[in-house]
């Protein structure tokens, strides 16, 4: 029997828009210049988790010299979750924990400056760390300001436990941006936020990095997912074809931290580091370096490798081929050449070709490998990578430097992904800026058909799966939000799916709806109050089944659609 609730509320948001109309009052525009190219270093996480102290710091600091790597260009050695103490002093000041770090934390920042080297620091938008250590939260001002006399210089600013702040992130960024201006210490901002779409909501106006993706395993399933997040649709409209151009000169996507070092062979390595810099990737080193061999000392330290990444045009790589197996990415560089990698993940050995017109070019150009710091002559029109075995890959400089910049491919134009017209517009008509899980099928449900719902049939919709989010950019247009939710008449379980309906990402922790737990053959009708959202967040959670937004659309009034 088809059960039918409603829901509607006029006054939900009246709160939410408060704090954005706060957050855009006092938003502080970040002007530092800080980051103008990918910032590089070495990062703690991967290789000791939260097992560090004092002595391996030192000597993580020595290796950093003594290898090489501080003169490649890896100036932060940053101390992840864990240093701190359980719980703050008596003053609510944060200390390190007296055990790990006996000489205390000034102590240890002006070793590492003493290397030549900048001090980064982990911290968590919470009320705790992700090991549950003491969070930030309503500590914003006084943390940055213990961190300025400490010298750091680089935070890396965790999510865990956020969305108890019920704080959207432009608001929670505001704050931290806010208070490490107001310390007096320069220091760059990243931020760790598992993919919600800080290149979406505006993150570059506060912080210098954020993360495109979930946590980094040393595997190259895990290396390759990462790296699609970025440079791929992993976590948005594939009408975009990658992040690129959310990227650039003190704003840069983050894959997450590096593994290479942690994986299974040197091929493996080199096609991971290789990856991060054709996408102008943050390079941070996640491996021993008091025990690194000269194979890997050659990856990190490639100089002309690196060139690509650091290039001060800041433009990110992007594919101009993939058929799921073989892929090209393009990166323009600032010296009227171009980088082109091309890279196998097929178990069978492939030849790929790259043509001179996908990239920008005509004629012959000179090819360089990059790898092997070889010319490999003039080619007419294309260049073909013969017999790449599985995560083979050849990286190359294609033109002759000292020539006119090479173009990048056009911004998708805003009116493709915001809502701007006066009246009806179907969420299935523009793109989607993030999303997580199966990416939603526009028009059909999930597995292509028409989309139907507790028995009714709808021309117009999104066909998700659930564990899915999607967000959408209304920019402060729309008035109402509507949409019929419910599992697709496909499924023929006995499984039920909870749709809900934020103010911005996930972080912000504002549900403007809930639909609770809805069963086969039933459908909820949404009629909510969303003026003055500049983002939308929908999310359905549940065991695997086919559910839909069926009819999702925004009503913008005439006054509204400035």
């Amino acid at each position: 029997m088809k059960k039918v609730k409603s829901f509607s509320t006029g006054h939900l948001v009246i709160f939410c828009c408060f704090l954005l109309c706060v957050c855009s009052s006092g938003k502080i525009v970040k002007d530092d210049g800080l980051a103008l190219t990918p910032p590089m270093g070495w990062n703690s996480w991967n290789i000791f988790q939260a097992d560090i102290n004092e002595t391996k710091i030192k000597e993580i600091a020595d290796a950093m010299v003594s290898t090489g790597m501080r003169d490649a260009g890896y100036q932060y050695l940053v101390l992840d979750d864990g240093w701190m103490a359980s719980e703050r002093n008596k003053e609510g000041t944060l200390y390190g924990d007296p055990e790990k770090f006996p000489s205390g934390m000034k102590s240890l920042g002006d070793y590492i400056h003493s290397k030549g080297l900048k001090f980064g620091i982990y911290e968590c938008r919470g009320y705790l760390t992700c090991q549950k250590l003491p969070g930030s939260y309503n500590h914003e001002e006084e943390d940055m300001k213990t961190f300025a006399s400490w010298g750091v210089d680089y935070v890396k600013l965790d999510g865990c436990y956020a969305e108890r702040n019920k704080r959207p992130s432009d608001v929670d960024l505001s704050i931290y941006s806010a208070a490490i201006k107001k310390s007096g210490r320069p220091m760059v901002l990243s931020i760790s936020d598992f993919g919600n779409g800080s290149w979406a909501w505006g993150a570059k106006d506060y912080a210098h990095l954020w993360r495109t993706s979930y946590d980094i395993s040393p595997n190259m399933g895990s290396i390759l997912y990462c790296a699609n997040t970025s440079g791929g649709s992993g976590v948005i409209d594939s009408a975009f074809n990658g992040l690129w151009q959310f990227a650039g000169p003190g704003h840069w996507n983050d894959p997450d931290m590096l593994e290479v070092g942690n994986l299974k062979s040197v091929i493996q390595d080199q096609l991971h580091f290789s990856l991060w810099c054709i996408l102008a990737a943050p390079l941070m080193s996640g491996t021993d370096l008091r025990k690194m061999p000269d194979s890997l000392k050659n990856i990190l330290t490639a100089k002309e490798v690196i060139a690509v990444d650091q290039d001060p045009r800041g433009f990110q790589g992007y594919k101009v081929f993939d058929n799921g197996k073989q892929q090209v990415y393009n990166k323009p560089l600032s010296d009227g050449t171009t980088a082109v990698l091309l890279l196998n993940t097929a178990k069978e050995n492939a030849d790929i070709k790259v043509n001179w017109d996908q990239i920008g070019l005509q004629g012959n150009q000179r090819v360089r490998d990059l790898w092997k710091q070889k010319d490999l002559g003039y080619f007419n029109n294309f260049f073909v990578a013969k017999d790449l075995a599985q995560y083979g890959h050849l990286l190359i400089k294609v033109g002759t430097p000292g020539g006119k910049m090479i173009a990048g491919p056009k911004p998708v134009p805003v009116e493709k992904y915001t809502v701007t017209n006066v009246g009806t517009t179907w969420l299935s008509d523009i793109y989607y800026l993030m999303k997580q899980g199966g990416a939603p099928v526009k028009n059909k449900n999930y597995k292509g058909k028409e989309i139907s719902v507790a028995g009714v049939r709808y021309k117009k919709g999104l066909g998700c799966q659930t564990n899915s989010k999607i967000m959408y950019r209304l920019n402060g247009k729309a008035h109402r939000f509507q949409a019929v939710v419910g599992i697709d008449d496909e499924y023929k379980g006995d499984a039920t799916a909870q749709f809900k309906v934020y103010n911005g990402d996930y972080f912000g922790g504002q549900v403007l709806f809930d639909s609770g737990k809805i069963g086969k053959d039933s459908s909820v009708h949404i009629d909510i109050n969303v003026e003055g959202v500049k983002y939308i967040l929908l999310e359905i959670n549940g065991k695997e089944v086919p559910a839909d937004w069926a009819d999702v659309k925004v009503i913008a009034k005439k006054n509204n659609a400035n």
